[in-house]
């Protein structure tokens, strides 16, 4: 349900106010248990539309793990996309990770498949 929870994530923005110039998926990271999904992400919103944004995530239906790496929380200016002079929103950037667990399952066919590529 990975594709689902990425539309629930940039939906949350949405409906706290948030501009989303950017919300990237990348491919996905393997590991023992689990796989991580970056995610490049560029918004422009207030500061409280990012903590309603964050508290809207924490209240999915669904246990959400996200992380931020190389996360910036900016002053936007008027040389950003979609602000104007005297705008006092902020611009966060970088990248967001999400994860999921992969079973014993997921985990043997991945494992095989690894054996048997070329």
């Amino acid at each position: 349900e990975m594709d689902k929870l990425l539309v629930d994530i940039s939906q949350t923005a949405l409906g706290a106010g948030i501009d989303v110039q950017l919300f990237q998926p990348n491919a996905e990271a393997h590991h023992d248990f689990y796989a991580e999904r970056p995610i490049t992400v560029r918004m422009l919103g207030e500061y409280h539309q990012f903590g309603e944004f964050v508290g809207g995530v924490a209240s999915l239906p669904r246990v959400v793990i996200l992380t931020m790496h190389d996360i910036a929380l900016r002053r936007a200016t008027p040389r950003d996309i979609g602000v104007s002079a005297n705008d006092d929103r902020l611009i966060l950037e970088g990248t967001v990770k999400t994860y999921r667990y992969v079973d014993e399952q997921e985990a043997a066919n991945r494992s095989q498949a690894q054996g048997s590529a070329p």
